[in-house]
């Protein structure tokens, strides 16, 4: 009987490392596509002066975000 591959035939276990890296990068993708799409609503503001507030307002996400949200997610998954 012939095996085909697929991904299953290998070894699918993380580290830890690579577990928390996913996390982190999860994290810092949520964040930043956040960033973004509050960006473009931001852009869609008629009133010029309104538009230059909020999008000043807006804050793309620093490593104190990430890893907070990334920390989050990694106590909700330890939880269940």
């Amino acid at each position: 009987m012939t095996k085909t591959p697929y991904a299953g035939d290998y070894n699918m276990t993380k580290t830890p490392y690579e577990i928390r890296l996913d996390l982190l990068n999860f994290a810092q993708s949520q964040l930043t596509g956040q960033y973004y799409a509050d960006l473009e609503r931001a852009r869609e503001i008629f009133d010029q002066a309104e538009r230059e507030t909020v999008i000043s307002r807006l804050g793309y996400p620093t490593k104190s975000d990430i890893l907070l949200l990334a920390e989050d997610l990694k106590s909700f998954v330890d939880n269940k």
